[in-house]
């Protein structure tokens, strides 16, 4: 492969238990009892296959006697965001941890790949049990295309899939281009290979219950017009230790537009703290780069403390309503960069200053 992904947790992650997962719906509930149930029968298929090479012929009677799901079968747990989704894929990896070997990936370490979809699914599926795939997210009918290649070479190669995703079955940007390989593999295959849990609610990161106390590392938003936004974040410019960058958000979308992700991500680790001056959404590509450097930043352990100023808050800068196509589906997406936004960002409403 060009390139050597990590498969681990991200440290973001790390105390996500079943336990520390509280359900506020019915359907967290529900989700919350199918990703258990995922995860016994995984664990029960590590322990049938270890039993078959100590006693092969026990094994072959429990095989048969067992009245459970094949645990090829795969999970997909679908809703917006802050229901908790990621939570409890990070909780599966760490119940099934390092018991049954799982891989843990972001649907972007996918589409960066180079190699053909089938023979990274295959390099998977020689080192992992099992495939925790967090944010199917669609940007485009080519990576469609990538992703049904993985799950069916997952899927022939007996590794189960747990994905995550706010995007419903059927309303990937396939939807828009008649005869769709990757909407035929949905009508076809998906609800063949896999279990879909919708998981309901309200956004969680952007409730109180989700900022500690001690929010030393949040960011901040400050949110109305120009001159006391500025002078808002210029103050915490000036108070702020280590490594620190000031840049206008076209300073942002030129390094996104010349700077490989990885190198910029590189560079940016090497901060302390990140402003962003001005962010404004004008068009498709403005968001989707804004997109890719959230989720970084959000994922990411080493990432800078971000702070930014803008006209108007994140929920009115790329909205659904206001697109169609492919855009429409690009803002739908965009949903989850606002939630993240809120878990990095206390937002502070500057409108009313003089």
């Amino acid at each position: 492969m060009a390139s050597s992904p990590s498969f681990a947790l991200p440290p973001r992650f790390e105390d996500a238990t079943f336990a520390s997962y509280e359900p506020q719906t019915s359907g967290q509930s529900r989700a919350l009892g199918a990703v258990r149930q995922f995860v016994d029968q995984q664990r029960r298929a590590a322990a049938r296959s270890s039993a078959w090479a100590a006693a092969w012929v026990q094994s072959v009677r429990r095989w048969f006697t067992e009245p459970e799901a094949s645990p090829a079968q795969g999970l997909y747990l679908v809703g917006p965001p802050g229901t908790g989704k990621t939570h409890l894929l990070a909780a599966a990896y760490r119940a099934l941890t390092p018991d049954v070997p799982c891989a843990f990936l972001h649907s972007s370490t996918l589409f960066r790949q180079t190699e053909r979809p089938s023979a990274f699914a295959h390099h998977l599926a020689d080192q992992w049990a099992v495939c925790c795939l967090d944010e199917m997210e669609i940007d485009d009918p080519a990576n469609e295309m990538r992703l049904a290649a993985v799950m069916n070479t997952l899927s022939e190669r007996g590794v189960p899939l747990l994905a995550t995703s706010n995007i419903e079955p059927g309303d990937h940007l396939s939807r828009e281009f008649s005869g769709g390989r990757f909407q035929r593999f949905l009508q076809q295959s998906f609800r063949e290979q896999y279990r879909i849990v919708y998981v309901d609610g309200t956004d969680y990161r952007r409730t109180q219950e989700a900022h500690p106390a001690d929010a030393s590392t949040t960011g901040t938003g400050w949110i109305g017009p120009p001159a006391p936004t500025r002078q808002a974040m210029r103050a915490t410019h000036a108070s702020a230790s280590g490594p620190v960058r000031w840049w206008t958000f076209d300073d942002l979308q030129t390094a996104t537009t010349e700077t490989a992700h990885e190198a910029l991500m590189d560079d940016l680790s090497t901060l302390e703290h990140l402003f962003i001056e001005g962010v404004s959404i004008q068009h498709t590509d403005d968001a989707f780069r804004l997109l890719r450097v959230v989720d970084a930043f959000y994922l990411e352990d080493d990432a800078p403390t971000l702070h930014f100023t803008a006209r108007q808050p994140p929920e009115a800068w790329f909205r659904p309503e206001d697109r169609a196509g492919v855009a429409g589906a690009v803002a739908e997406k965009f949903g989850r960069t606002v939630s993240r936004l809120h878990a990095l960002c206390d937002i502070r409403d500057l409108s009313d200053a003089t």
